[in-house]
């Protein structure tokens, strides 16, 4: 199993990634319409009933919240190719949201 750390923001439901080495970061942060997006993503790396009620406590307490994934190799796998080589920074992806583009959920096709 992989460790991966899931930092999430209520903030414009962005969403960021650490690789098990804890340093590296995954793809770009990911912006969100809403909460219940971003409990799809968590539920896809099968978080717990009580990690994810421990995440929302956090997000209504502090607007933030860390979730740890236990990811298998082909889970880590599926991650990282939607994360690489992606051309937009967190500042562009707030921008297309801005926007309306509905490009920004289509990489959680074929993850949940």
């Amino acid at each position: 199993m992989n460790r991966v750390l899931v930092n999430v923001s209520s903030s414009d439901w962005a969403v960021h990634f650490i690789a098990p080495d804890g340093r590296t970061r995954i793809g770009p942060w990911l912006l969100h319409d809403t909460s219940s997006e971003v409990d799809a993503l968590l539920a896809w790396g099968t978080i717990s009933p009580d990690e994810m009620e421990e995440h929302a406590l956090n997000i209504r307490r502090w607007g933030a919240s860390s979730v740890v994934w236990e990811l298998t190799d082909r889970q880590l796998g599926q991650l990282i190719e939607r994360g690489e080589g992606w051309p937009w920074t967190g500042y562009e992806l707030r921008k297309m949201k801005k926007q309306g583009s509905t490009r920004l959920a289509g990489w959680l096709i074929g993850l949940v």
